[in-house]
């Protein structure tokens, strides 16, 4: 277990209900807060509500869906993207590089090792 220096949440965005179950519980393992939604509508909605904003949001991407790119868009115009770091998942193909407004691009099927050190690596710690 990652002996975290103070809890840290994460925001998981996974529309495949399987996919975010596991994920929130491998990072709840590892001794995260877990926060889940299944879009980036709803991850903006609980962000709004939030009184801390979560360490880090870990979103899966697709390209060609308008919602993920308005909520990054959304990110940078509120200025959280300097103090949430998003670090996005993918399978899709077309997308070789980060977007803007996330700090690492991750592909589909990760494995777990690499998953954790990036959410170690790129998560905030307030």
């Amino acid at each position: 277990m990652v002996a975290l220096d103070k809890p840290s949440t994460v925001l998981v965005v996974e529309s495949y209900d399987d996919l975010r179950e596991a994920l929130a519980a491998l990072l709840v393992l590892e001794g995260y807060t877990v926060l889940s939604v299944p879009s980036s509508t709803q991850a903006l909605d609980v962000l709004s509500r939030l009184q801390d904003i979560p360490s880090l949001v870990l979103l899966s991407l697709m390209l060609r869906n308008p919602e993920d790119q308005r909520f990054l868009t959304r990110l940078r115009n509120l200025g959280l993207t300097t103090r949430l770091p998003v670090l996005a998942l993918t399978a899709d193909p077309d997308l070789q590089a980060a977007p803007p407004g996330t700090v690492c691009l991750l592909g589909k099927p990760v494995r777990t090792e690499v998953l954790l050190a990036a959410v170690d690596r790129y998560r905030t710690r307030h």
